[in-house]
Order: structure tokens, then C-alpha cells, then sequence
């Protein structure tokens, strides 16, 4: 079970160690999601199952998603871990990504945990989905599903005109199908204090999102500002990929 005392590395690690019982529960319960979604009237439509790892006692919500009667058979899907962080409950993913720590390091694959706080999920419901009474799974199972890509974004003075109060761990979000999630973030490792970031040893990134915003809800300034955000974020993120996986230099994969 997932303690207040371990490092995001190990938390990382140890839900690893889950992956193929949860991968093995939602080929299970998916027959089960499919004839309760031939059975609906109304959609999208949303279905999940709580299921306790027997050796871990992680809880993890394993979720189906129906937008209409075409994707009955093929919803999508995927999991979740319900824990509480300092008697805090909050919704946590994880997976390892690519990281450019510095211009003069290559990418790297790095840890990555994702926490959604039960704040987070208000937002996403009150703004988006506008659904009442608020329910913490089925919002939370609607985000997952419905935004499966994440796109970092610097968040600039033009999106954010308060973004400095927040200092540097406020000034990532990520852009999402639905809208802008403002984040929380840091990362967890060895530094060392001679600004030559070559030597650090980066074992996990942690994003804390806290708040849930979407796009029509902005100004027309912010809209541009984020655009201009994540096409120059990708415009990065690829020649740099491009430019290491030339010269044979691309290998993402963990180090530690």
C-alpha cells in the first residue's frame, strides 16, 4: 500500500509492480462494461469497478467510457489509483515519459505521477461536464477518458496574468481535449548546487493538477497565448527528437 513516507520513485516503482493484475482486470471486467452499455439509453456513457491488489492493497478504479452507441464494443479504457496523500484523497496516474532536463542533455525517460485532487475534479464537472449531483468516480473516469493526451504549456503572463506569484512550480500546465489543467510541479532527485545541470540525477517527475479551466471559458488573448504555447513547445519536443534519433543518440527508456 502506498505510504506517506516513500519517495515519488518508489511510489512509481511499486505501482509498476500492479501493472499486469490491472491489465489482466480490465480484460475482465470489459465484457461486463460492454452489456451494461448495450443496455444504456442515454450517452456518453460510463462504467467502473473498484478492485483491490490482493498483495499491494492498492485500490484502483478500472473505468469504461461510451461516447455513443458506435463505440460500445470498442470503449475506451483505463485505471486509476485512489489513495490518500496526507489524509488527503486525491486520484493518482503515473507513467514514464520523454524529459530534456537541459539544452546540453538528450531526452531521457523519467518517472512521471500525475495527482488530481478532489478540487480539480469540481472544477472539471462545474465547468465542463455541468453534471449534478457531483459524483468523484464518474467525473473522474469521464476526464481520464475523454483526455488521454496531455500537452505541457509554459504558462506566461498572457494566460496567466498571476503566474509569478506561483513561482516556477506554477508555471506548467497542460493542454488537454477539453481544456487548460493549471498544475503544481517539480521534480525528484540528486541536484547539485554549481548550476551544471548534467550531473543531476532526475528519478521522478510529480505534477499536482489543481484547477480546471476550459478554453471557452477564457479570453481571447489567453486562447492565443496557449496556442502560441503548444505549438512552440511541439515544435521543440520534435526537432529535438528528430535531431537525437539522427544521430543515434535517442534511447528512452529508464536509467535507474
Amino acid at each position: 500500500m502506498i505510504t506517506d513516507f516513500e519517495t515519488y520513485k518508489e511510489v512509481y516503482d511499486h505501482l509498476e509492480k500492479d501493472h499486469e493484475k490491472i491489465k489482466y482486470r480490465v480484460d475482465y471486467y470489459l465484457p461486463k462494461a460492454i452489456k451494461e452499455f448495450q443496455k444504456a439509453t442515454t450517452f456518453p456513457a460510463c462504467k467502473w469497478y473498484e478492485y483491490e491488489c490482493p498483495k499491494s492493497k492498492n485500490k484502483y478504479i478500472i473505468f469504461f467510457y461510451s461516447e455513443n452507441k458506435n463505440q460500445i464494443s470498442v470503449p475506451r479504457k483505463g485505471c486509476f489509483l485512489d489513495v490518500k496523500i496526507e489524509n488527503k484523497p486525491i486520484f493518482l496516474k503515473w507513467w514514464w515519459d520523454g524529459y530534456k532536463h537541459s539544452k546540453d542533455r538528450n531526452i531521457e525517460g523519467v518517472r512521471q505521477i500525475f495527482i488530481y485532487t478532489k478540487h480539480f475534479m469540481k472544477r472539471y464537472n462545474q465547468r465542463f461536464l455541468k453534471n449534478k449531483p457531483f459524483d468523484f468516480y464518474d467525473t473522474a473516469c469521464r476526464f481520464f477518458a475523454r483526455n488521454d493526451i496531455l500537452m505541457p504549456i509554459e504558462v506566461t503572463e498572457d494566460i496567466n496574468e498571476n503566474v509569478e506569484k506561483y513561482g516556477d512550480e506554477g508555471k506548467r500546465a497542460f493542454r488537454v481535449k477539453d481544456g487548460m489543467c493549471f498544475s503544481e510541479s517539480w521534480l525528484e532527485g540528486l541536484f547539485y548546487n554549481d548550476g551544471n545541470k548534467s550531473k543531476d540525477i532526475i528519478d521522478a517527475m510529480v505534477f499536482v493538477m489543481t484547477t480546471f479551466v476550459p478554453e471557452f471559458q477564457m479570453t481571447d488573448k489567453q486562447r492565443l497565448a496557449i496556442e502560441k504555447e503548444h505549438w512552440e513547445k511541439w515544435h521543440s519536443i520534435y526537432i529535438s527528437f528528430m535531431k537525437e534519433a539522427k544521430d543515434g543518440e535517442l534511447m528512452l527508456r529508464l536509467n535507474h
